[in-house]
């Protein structure tokens, strides 16, 4: 086993001064809700309005990396080792959130997923504190997961335009589920407003995305729709975050007796994201899409159902090999936790300067705790509802959180996982 890296991140003492953090304007527009008494209320810890607000940059990033690993996917995706990384480099040195001329004048695709991002990344960033957020899923990884179960889609997911799932569904502290669509650009507030959308008829953008999953009376919470116009350095309008939550149309709702479905979903959701960035691929697999190749996969019949079942099991022995080997993964303590997991150092491109300090590289951990993997070796697939089987591996539904000092930043979900960047000298 990897030696334990006793470098402690609460133990940073770095000015106030040196945070790299940005200032982001953002406005809430509470005529987007219901009044009084329809619902959704708009949170009181939205306020509402023109507001600021500050934006860790490691943080933020954290968030990005975590947003843009899927809950379920077969071979490897860059954004869960360094993609992320690269964008400490787009962010200009100035007192509020502004891309660099260099990043700003990328090709129309690369600006796309850069904005995409950003999209995802600042509204999460925001709402995770004002709404207390646990876990969250891919929004199109929870329909798949549910629908053959719980019914909870108005029509099937599209991949882009109206009747495309939303980003995200998101579980909050209090068991109230949230439906979250994030859009960016570098364009400008109008094409922002397009991306938002409009009620129609027919619904559009962001509108149309996120109104495709309905939860029951009781259990429903915020609707938004979220868009990030992101400034230029030098240019005449720094970046904003617009939030909006117009009223949808309730085509049905799930029952209540369903709702150990759309628990089991966010469950898997949570950890398969976080097993996976953390290095452990087969149990993600396992954990992401227990019935078979996909999560949609269910029992049937004849040659298919042996198909089926050959898959599982094989899915099953792999996770149980890597369980069985964890403790090869590095080791690592956070918060006075022991996690295991990956740790990657970067050279940077270009040093980065914050307050007075200058660094040249860069560290990202990612690790899944000890308690949460010797209780996934227990189970390492269960095809039914994960938390009447182990209730232990609840710990993935607890509040997602970042902390940030001057040369870093850290993200938990729970204390089941933690991710953390540290820039070095």
């Amino acid at each position: 086993m990897h030696a334990v890296d006793v470098e402690l991140f609460d133990a940073m003492q770095v000015r106030e001064t040196e945070k790299m953090d940005r200032e982001l304007f953002v406005f809430v527009d509470e005529t987007t809700w219901p009044a009084a008494p329809g619902l959704p209320a708009i949170p009181a810890s939205f306020g509402t309005g023109a507001q600021t607000f500050d934006v860790n940059i490691p943080a933020l990033l954290l968030t990005i990396g975590y947003l843009t690993t899927p809950s379920h996917a077969s071979g490897v995706s860059l954004s869960e080792f360094w993609a992320w990384v690269r964008y400490l480099h787009a962010v200009a040195d100035a007192p509020d959130l502004r891309l660099t001329p260099a990043f700003f004048e990328l090709d129309a695709h690369q600006k796309t997923i850069l904005s995409d991002d950003f999209g995802m990344g600042a509204p999460i960033y925001w709402l995770m504190d004002r709404l207390q957020l646990g876990p969250i899923a891919d929004g199109r990884y929870f329909i798949d997961r549910v629908a053959a179960s719980v019914g909870a889609t108005a029509t099937k997911p599209k991949k882009r335009g109206p009747g495309k799932s939303p980003d995200f569904v998101a579980q909050d502290t209090s068991g109230i589920w949230h439906i979250i669509e994030c859009k960016g650009t570098q364009t400008g507030n109008g094409y922002r407003e397009q991306q938002l959308g409009a009620l129609g008829p027919p619904p559009t953008g962001a509108i149309a995305q996120k109104r495709t999953i309905t939860f029951p009376p009781g259990y429903s919470g915020q609707r938004l729709a979220c868009g990030l116009q992101i400034g230029v350095q030098g240019g005449a309008h720094g970046s904003s975050l617009r939030i909006i939550d117009p009223p949808g149309e309730e085509k049905f709702a799930v029952d209540e007796d369903e709702m150990i479905y759309a628990n089991d979903a966010i469950i898997r959701a949570a950890s398969a994201k976080s097993l996976r960035l953390a290095g452990f691929g087969a149990s993600s697999a396992a954990m992401s899409a227990p019935s078979g190749a996909t999560p949609r996969s269910r029992p049937t019949s004849g040659r298919y159902e042996r198909m089926r079942r050959e898959t599982v099991d094989d899915k099953k022995a792999r996770a149980e090999d890597e369980l069985k080997n964890r403790r090869d993964r590095a080791a690592f303590t956070a918060d006075k936790r022991r996690y295991l997991g990956r740790q990657m150092d970067f050279d940077l491109p270009a040093p980065i300067t914050v307050g007075k300090s200058t660094f040249r590289s860069v560290r990202v951990r990612y690790g899944v705790s000890l308690d949460f993997l010797g209780e996934l070796s227990n189970h390492p697939l269960v095809e039914d509802p994960i938390q009447e089987v182990d209730g232990d591996l609840a710990a993935a539904k607890e509040r997602t959180t970042t902390d940030e000092a001057g040369k870093g930043a850290r993200m938990h979900v729970g204390e089941a996982f933690v991710s953390e960047i540290n820039l070095r000298s």
